[in-house]
């Protein structure tokens, strides 16, 4: 039928006559040359799935929580991409991939297998979609080992992965990995890396926050802060200082670029120092609102005055004791005086601090002291003549013994007159002799009151109970951590609690709770942490406070375009073994579309011919 009128014209005409021009001809031709096109099998390079298995590793970690555009996580973008790999490859259809299975592992300080292979892409998205984010640092060390534990060669006689048997990864993440450096490609094992993210992205963050005293005698603790900015210009920004939820103190900071040749070189910020004996959260926040919030804010967890184990002997009338007995202590335990040197060997080591008063004991044992009256057997206290009666003068006020301590009523009629050196401190002077006197060295560490308070006036004054509070904290603390270790994102705690606890109340950082059981009787296990923040535990009344820092180095939120992993480097959406995409089914795909294009016109040359209104025949 295509020809029917060319001949027709032969007929009609000279056998020499050239044929007319033919779009149809000219389609024809064209399906021609694409089906010997297909015939050919031609392919080209490109970034087309590998045939075989595939393992799709999804970073987690916290720098994929960055949002490049307002709304979308990086770890979002990941998921969705991976899901278009997962449809390209186990889609159906012509154009799928060639039926091999895929895994996905997600990882960030710790890997998960959150699908074995399958060739199932219900399940596969079913997986990638139920990643979670988590405050980790990204490390791709136990990743790797994960998907090499899958695809491992059995045959003990061949090394490596043979190409059949390798799986190709497919690694999805802002390229900030740690761990990459220490690993190679394996024989057979091929790497596609998805770069997520922008270069571009800057961010102002924490990088470290520590708190220190002023000095071992002082309740006032000063707050130090380093801050990092990642983009390459300088940005001024707004730190607030948190004490127990309650801002205490606002500076403003122009952090310079921090990530020079490779190094981090934070902005450092010094806060006023203030008292704070009791302990508690502090925190510091920006202000600044950027792409990357989570290290906008740190915390510090401030050690509790330590509830201590206090060992005592004193003479005659008990004075000190009654003290004592007001006090919140752990334990308060009496020492014999009939046998008190052996006894004060034995116990001294197992106590926190011993209170002794109106006696004498040839030897000194290891420790922290509080004395009274006769000097102590140390070299420091040897030298000493009796003291005449006396009134108090001038305190250190500002050591912590001797604060709130009203010292100016005080009136002794006898005592001790030591002659001290620079190894001893005083911390009340008489007008004659000194009263109060602190000495440390590498054994002891004692505070020495020169005279029995029974021969001054000091006992019916209210000084007295602050002094004997005061001393024993002072002594029962010093050298005790200031603050309470922080934790890593990936760790877990456990401590002990009461035998009848059932239920532990968690209250995370975002400030949602959970009831959490008590498995195992007196002692409670949770973990591990994923996200970076202040945890609370509580039970019974009891309360506990955690804090996991974030990883440092996930503050630098640019993404990598290049990778290293051993000596292969591996640009973004590269692979170090080439793939290549057949066009043989796109040629047969245009050979349909170029014969329904032929049929068309076809019709509307034949067919119209044939379908001439009846009023028009026989007017020829």
């Amino acid at each position: 039928m295509l020809w029917q009128q060319s001949i027709e014209d032969l007929h009609a005409n000279t056998p020499f006559q050239r044929l007319r021009p033919s779009s149809l001809l000219l389609l024809q031709l064209l399906a021609l040359l694409l089906v010997i096109l297909a015939i050919m099998q031609p392919q080209i390079k490109g970034a087309a799935p590998k045939e075989g298995n595939h393992v799709i590793l999804i970073d987690n970690s916290s720098s994929m929580l960055t949002e490049d555009v307002e709304g979308i996580s990086r770890l979002d973008t990941a998921k969705e991409q991976a899901i278009e790999l997962v449809t390209m490859l186990h889609g159906g259809g012509l154009f799928a991939g060639d039926g091999g299975r895929t895994m996905v592992i997600a990882f960030s300080d710790s890997a998960q297998v959150v699908s074995p292979f399958s060739d199932s892409k219900q399940q596969l998205v079913h997986a990638i979609e139920s990643i979670k984010p988590t405050h980790g640092q990204s490390d791709a060390s136990e990743a790797l080992t994960l998907a090499r534990a899958y695809t491992t060669n059995t045959n003990p006689e061949e090394a490596g992965l043979s190409a059949s048997e390798s799986a190709q990864l497919e690694l999805f993440s802002d390229g900030r990995i740690k761990g990459l450096n220490n690993n190679a490609l394996q024989r057979g094992e091929s790497l596609v890396y998805h770069a997520i993210g922008s270069p571009q992205t800057s961010n102002i963050g924490i990088y470290s926050m520590s708190v220190s005293r002023l000095s071992e005698a002082s309740d006032e603790i000063q707050t130090f802060v380093s801050l990092v900015n990642s983009s390459s210009e300088a940005v001024t920004v707004d730190v607030t200082m948190f004490v127990e939820d309650v801002p205490t103190n606002v500076t403003q900071v122009e952090v310079l670029p921090s990530y020079i040749d490779g190094q981090a070189s934070p902005t450092n910020v010094v806060f006023m120092p203030f008292a704070f004996p009791n302990g508690g959260v502090i925190s510091v926040k920006i202000s600044e609102e950027d792409a990357f919030i989570i290290d906008n804010q740190a915390s510090v967890i401030v050690s509790p005055p330590q509830s201590l184990r206090v060992l005592y002997a004193e003479g005659d009338i008990p004075i000190v004791k009654t003290v004592l007995e007001g006090m919140p202590l752990q334990s308060l335990n009496k020492l014999p005086i009939e046998h008190l040197g052996e006894a004060l060997e034995e116990q001294a080591d197992v106590h926190d601090v011993v209170v002794l008063r109106d006696v004498s004991i040839p030897e000194l044992p290891n420790g922290r002291f509080l004395i009274f009256g006769n000097p102590p057997p140390v070299q420091a206290f040897e030298s000493y003549v009796d003291g005449a009666a006396q009134e108090m003068l001038v305190a250190s006020e500002e050591h912590p013994v001797m604060r709130f301590v009203r010292y100016e009523e005080i009136f002794v009629s006898e005592g001790f007159n030591v002659i001290t050196d620079d190894r001893v401190e005083t911390l009340l002077e008489g007008s004659l002799w000194p009263a109060v006197l602190y000495m440390r060295s590498q054994t002891h560490e004692i505070v020495y009151v020169a005279f029995d308070p029974l021969q001054s006036n000091w006992p019916y004054l209210r000084s007295f109970p602050f002094f004997v509070y005061n001393a024993l904290h002072f002594l029962g603390r010093n050298g005790a951590s200031l603050t309470e270790k922080s934790m890593d994102v990936g760790d877990s705690v456990s401590f002990s609690v009461p035998s009848s606890t059932a239920d532990m109340i968690v209250t995370f950082p975002s400030g949602l709770k959970e009831t959490v059981p008590v498995l195992t009787q007196g002692m409670f296990h949770w973990g591990p942490f994923v996200e970076s923040g202040v945890y609370s535990f509580k039970h019974s009344g009891e309360e506990r406070t955690v804090y996991v820092k974030h990883p440092s180095d996930e503050s630098f939120v640019q993404s990598v375009d290049v990778i290293q992993i051993g000596t292969t480097t591996v640009d973004n959406s590269g692979s170090t073994a080439q793939s290549f995409i057949p066009l043989w089914p796109w040629a047969l795909g245009s050979v349909l579309l170029v014969l329904l294009a032929e049929w068309w016109v076809y019709q509307n040359k034949v067919g119209g011919a044939r379908k001439k209104p009846a009023m028009f025949e026989g007017m020829q």
